[in-house]
């Protein structure tokens, strides 16, 4: 499973990542390698740094192949009623996980948004390289997409 860890508001999954980690699941986290998102591994003894956006990082090197991850939490802005999702910006997970487009053949990673109710929109537009989720997490609701 990969997690995020939360920067500028961000819903903190702090308390989901100990969780896993006490029930010795393997977590990942996501690394900006340029422009490209990989996940490196993710431990309690896992030496850390703050990229050049000042989001934390796993400094080991050990990628995954997105491909092989289960169950992708990540953070939004917003998202819609249609698991369109909005976030910083840089693109990063709609192309990491761009083979997802053709969800006929790629069936996982399932991608769940986390954030706020608030951060719930009836209808964003979505682009022709938007990655939708399957589902998005709230303090109030999980929505199935």
């Amino acid at each position: 499973m990969a997690v995020y860890l939360s920067v500028d508001g961000e819903l903190s999954l702090q308390r989901a990542i100990s969780a896993a980690q006490a029930r010795n699941t393997s977590l990942y986290a996501p690394v900006l390698d340029g422009d490209i998102l990989r996940f490196a591994p993710l431990s309690r003894d896992t030496n850390m740094r703050d990229n050049h956006l000042g989001i934390p990082e796993p400094m080991d090197d050990g990628y995954i192949d997105p491909r092989s991850l289960d169950v992708v939490l990540t953070p939004l802005v917003a998202f819609d009623d249609s698991g369109t999702r909005v976030g910083m910006g840089g693109g990063h997970y709609d192309r990491c996980f761009s083979f997802l487009a053709s969800r006929s053949h790629w069936l996982r990673p399932k991608l769940i948004g986390v954030g706020y109710e608030f951060q719930r929109t009836r209808d964003l537009e979505r682009r022709s390289w938007d990655i939708p989720l399957w589902a998005a997490v709230t303090e109030r609701a999980v929505y199935r997409y």
